[in-house]
């Protein structure tokens, strides 16, 4: 089976409800990100509209402060103007903060950026992810070794691939014949399903930290005094050639016959180093992503009127916007 052949295909009727509900609500946000900005750019000529109105109240209690000792205007008259210089200097003041609080919810944003937008970004990428995630891919060229039954719950593993380039044998060596072996050191091994036809090539490339015993749930204690010593055994963990692997597969839980070369005692016996990449790895799943932000970008477009578009081009110099 090779690396991403699909194995498994989930009903992907939720899936598709839940990527087309959170692109409404993209668009949604972007609609009301952009009424927000323009709400705020109303607000602000407003503003230059209630200044012009209290300066005309000022101007006009000034001229009836002049003339109403002088009874050229009634007292009527003149009570009327404060009170209209009252209500426009708290029109003014109203709409003042009106402002500020839009200011507030759209400064250093843009529609595209704007924290609303964001965040509605985020939970489309996550539904188109799930709906991606509804066709199960091979992740790495192998060999379904087991499968569930027809019937499943959820968190119930549904096969295991078994990687044909990624194989390699656990050795449990006795404690007293593990002094010369060493991490690099050359392996035979032979495995019952080929018998001696067939000699696969390998390398030591760990040896465990413990015997099976210690990690157990209840490690044997060793302090009484009946105790009897028994040979512990330690996995020695032998990588395999994957070429060879290939030309012949091995399965999981085959019988295997080890041997190893201890000449080279020069060499390690823990890892110098941990290595720079993942032993395994796969790029299978990169590509769920693949097309969203696309996506994003096209609804984004959709969602923000002509005469808005036309306006923030307008304002692009250089690339940026001032």
């Amino acid at each position: 089976m090779e690396q991403g052949r699909i194995l498994i295909e989930l009903d992907k009727t939720d899936a598709f409800i839940a990527l087309e509900k959170n692109i409404a609500n993209l668009g949604q946000s972007v609609r009301q990100v952009t009424a927000l900005l323009e709400t705020t750019k109303q607000i602000k000529a407003l503003i230059g509209v209630k200044k012009a109105v209290f300066i005309q109240a000022a101007q006009d209690y000034e001229r009836r402060e002049c003339l109403v000792d002088a009874l050229a205007v009634s007292l009527e008259d003149f009570e009327h103007s404060i009170a209209a210089l009252n209500g426009s200097f708290a029109d003014l003041i109203s709409t003042e903060h009106y402002y500020f609080s839009l200011v507030a919810q759209t400064a250093n944003t843009t529609i595209e950026d704007h924290p609303l937008v964001e965040e509605a970004k985020q939970l489309l990428r996550e539904a188109f992810l799930m709906l991606q995630r509804c066709t199960l891919v091979s992740p790495v060229e192998g060999l379904v070794a087991r499968r569930s039954g027809e019937q499943i719950n959820p968190a119930q593993p549904l096969m295991a691939v078994v990687p044909l380039n990624q194989i390699w044998v656990d050795a449990n060596y006795k404690e007293t014949q593990l002094k010369n072996v060493r991490i690099g050191q050359p392996a035979k091994v032979h495995c019952d399903l080929y018998g001696s036809d067939v000699d696969f090539e390998g390398v030591v490339s760990g040896i465990a930290g413990g015997t099976g015993s210690v990690f157990s749930l209840l490690p044997p204690q060793n302090a009484a005094d009946n105790w009897i010593k028994i040979v512990q055994r330690l996995p020695v963990r032998i990588h395999l050639n994957p070429e060879q692997i290939k030309k012949d597969p091995l399965r999981l839980g085959l019988s295997m016959e080890t041997t190893i070369n201890i000449h080279q005692e020069n060499l390690p016996a823990i890892p110098a180093k941990k290595p720079a990449l993942p032993i395994y790895s796969t790029d299978i799943f990169y590509d769920q992503q693949k097309g969203v932000e696309e996506l994003i970008a096209e609804v984004i477009e959709q969602n923000i009127p002509q005469r808005v578009l036309e306006d923030l081009k307008s304002l692009e110099i250089d690339g940026t916007i001032k």
